[in-house]
């Protein structure tokens, strides 16, 4: 299952990004993602600077969370588990009246899309901004009430999240592809799903 975590990430500079990156060739296992057996994998090399391996690193923790979120969302909205409100003002519309997957975007309306928007801006600016002088993706947070130290145990936490972020994207990729193709995220063959349209 790769190599141990001590060779991945053993002092706080790897952890923080201090040492430069091997950037745009093989090897960097120090660095926080970059997992055996593939290694430092840029065929590319997009990332031709410490900084710019560092912001690809900040969106790619971003986009994994943003990936797993939705992955888990799609699978508990799926359940018919819905908020019991209303999602307009006058109560003409409620949460369960909208559908799940891709047929939801049609069906909100255009006040919640721009509250949605809203929303999302004020936590990039605000709690979610990302601080130039913290590791990529460490908000100062504790996770699970939990706040790790630097070291193994966090670089070992932080790589299976990259790993399950990583995964959660091509994930909800799936889904939505298998959303616009059956109408469900249930791949074929799963009872309810017997047609592909397109």
């Amino acid at each position: 299952m790769g190599a141990p975590v001590a060779h991945r990430a053993a002092t706080k500079a790897s952890m923080t990004m201090g040492l430069p990156p091997p950037v745009g060739r093989q090897g960097g296992m120090d660095e926080l993602g970059v997992l055996s057996p593939v290694g430092f994998w840029d065929p590319f090399n997009y990332a031709t600077s410490p900084e710019q391996f560092r912001r690809y690193r900040e969106v790619e923790i971003k986009h994994g969370r943003v990936a797993m979120a939705a992955t888990l969302g799609y699978i508990v909205a799926e359940t018919g588990l819905r908020w019991p409100a209303a999602l307009t003002l006058d109560g003409s519309v409620s949460f369960s009246d909208i559908p799940n997957g891709i047929a939801a975007i049609p069906a909100i309306p255009g006040l919640g899309w721009v509250q949605i928007v809203f929303l999302v801006g004020c936590l990039e600016a605000g709690p979610l901004a990302q601080s130039e002088d913290a590791a990529p993706g460490d908000l100062g947070w504790k996770y699970f009430g939990v706040k790790y130290e630097d070291g193994d145990v966090k670089a070992d936490k932080l790589n299976k999240e990259l790993s399950n972020g990583r995964l959660a994207m091509f994930g909800i990729l799936g889904m939505l592809v298998e959303d616009k193709l059956t109408g469900s995220f249930l791949p074929l063959g799963v009872p309810g799903v017997d047609q592909m349209t397109l």
